[in-house]
């Protein structure tokens, strides 16, 4: 989640001495904090652009509490996510916020919780699962298709939220959640609009913590009913889903205990909510993209018919399509969902030279990671050829990271990508999205990064 410190930078990569970065001067008394707020609040991708530019690639905020690092180098990242991970855990203060919601699930838990946790969860998310996961994903985007008419208006960013969270709740829960979309989305907007801004103290009386409240027990009541449901049940003849793992998994390397209601609860909730959404928001913007690049989607269109020729994909197909994975790939690059990083420093530790106090907080902006021109020539512009085989190779180790890197990268890696692949191979076969209005579509950063404004395109049928 993003703090209004969160960084971007342009220096080379390591100092010739320990030393602490550089960085802006204190701000001094409310006036200030004030107009940091507010120029932060209207426009924080270039208020943070232009203090890497000012600062280079790692530099240090002086703030009350803990001693705050921003950086955006391939290499700092290495450090943070992976060579040094081991001085790191996720206790900053913006997982703090995201921890009200989503409980200590493996997003936001640490140490022999987390570790625990992954173990359990490991076998849901195995190569030998995808295959089954695969059918779903092309049947619910079919199901989606068949509402779908030539010259008629979508609301993309809702139509999308709605499939993914179809497809993440029939395949990890066996749910049907299309009688739950619109409680969900509302609930999440709630939860977007509060725990994405700026934290506000615990003594503010501020109306927008009751809203989350109410979120919040919207969401519990959705996913404790359906653990609820599954415990009335009782266990089927091998676990099929999630959830059926969660119930049956023991902890063999520990005490032998099986899971709480509560520890399942935060773990469905995680991939439930962060799951789905994420992936809705990149296809949304791979849409965005292609309606704005004819000759991309014009080579989207020519491998999906010359491999496809009007079929519904299948798992084996994923490999059979790569320019279609090259298009998610430069998507997630340019509007990564989760665009920053964060870490705290539970021992003194360093980053590229520079010396990180224990306690300290450290923010990869992978965003501007991801538009650094060192990695990639003319980085806005959407150019799906960079993740072509060769040349993604060239690029530095984390210079590209949509999921994180490291023992913490994300879980459901695999299963996102290819969610992404077979459902943008579905649609794009069948239509071209043509944007209402014309224009760039601004970002806008809260927990994630989705669009700032509703994303109406008009249909128009390639297959009648």
């Amino acid at each position: 989640m993003m703090t209004p410190e969160s960084p971007r930078a342009a220096a080379s990569a390591s100092p010739t001495r320990s030393e602490q970065p550089p960085g802006p001067p204190p701000r001094k008394g409310l006036l200030e904090d004030a107009l940091f707020y507010a120029r932060f609040a209207t426009d924080p991708i270039g208020f943070v652009r232009k203090r890497f530019e000012t600062y280079g690639d790692i530099y240090r905020v002086p703030t009350k509490d803990v001693p705050l690092y921003v950086t955006r180098h391939p290499d700092h990242a290495h450090e943070v996510l992976v060579s040094r991970a081991a001085h790191y855990d996720k206790q900053h203060s913006a997982f703090k916020q995201l921890s009200t919601v989503l409980g200590s699930g493996l997003l936001t838990s640490d140490g022999d919780h987390w570790a625990r946790h992954r173990r359990m969860m490991h076998p849901v998310f195995a190569r030998s699962r995808l295959a089954g996961y695969a059918d779903v994903m092309v049947g619910e985007t079919s199901t989606e298709l068949a509402s779908w008419k030539h010259d008629t208006y979508r609301d993309l960013g809702r139509d999308m939220t709605e499939l993914t969270l179809r497809i993440v709740s029939t395949t990890l829960f066996s749910h049907d959640a299309s009688g739950d979309a619109t409680r969900t989305r509302t609930a999440m907007a709630s939860i977007h609009d509060v725990l994405g801004g700026a934290p506000i103290p615990e003594w503010v009386p501020w109306p927008g913590r009751k809203r989350v409240a109410e979120s919040i027990a919207l969401l519990d009541d959705l996913i404790f009913s359906m653990i609820a449901r599954r415990r009335e049940r009782g266990p089927r003849e091998g676990a099929s889903d999630l959830l059926d793992l969660l119930l049956a998994a023991k902890d063999t390397d520990g005490d032998g205990a099986g899971l709480s209601d509560r520890e399942i609860r935060d773990e469905l909730l995680t991939l439930f909510l962060a799951g789905h959404e994420t992936t809705a928001h990149a296809l949304t913007w791979t849409f965005i993209l292609l309606a704005q690049n004819p000759d991309a989607e014009r080579a989207l269109h020519e491998e999906l018919d010359r491999v496809l020729d009007g079929r519904a994909p299948t798992f084996e197909d994923a490999e059979r399509l790569p320019y279609t994975l090259q298009v998610i790939k430069e998507s997630m690059r340019l509007y990564p969902p989760a665009y920053t990083l964060a870490r705290r420093a539970i021992a003194d530790t360093q980053v590229g030279g520079y010396d990180i106090p224990k306690g300290s907080e450290v923010v990869v902006w992978l965003y501007m990671t991801h538009h650094d021109a060192r990695w990639y020539p003319e980085p806005w512009r959407f150019r799906p050829q960079r993740f072509e085989k060769e040349a993604e190779a060239r690029l530095p180790k984390l210079a590209y990271l949509p999921f994180g890197a490291g023992g913490r990268a994300c879980i459901g890696r695999a299963f996102a990508l290819l969610e992404a692949q077979l459902v943008l191979a579905t649609l794009a076969q069948r239509y071209r999205l043509h944007l209402v209005r014309s224009g760039r579509v601004e970002p806008k950063l809260r927990i994630t990064m989705f669009p700032k404004r509703r994303v109406v395109v008009r249909l128009e049928a390639r297959r009648l």
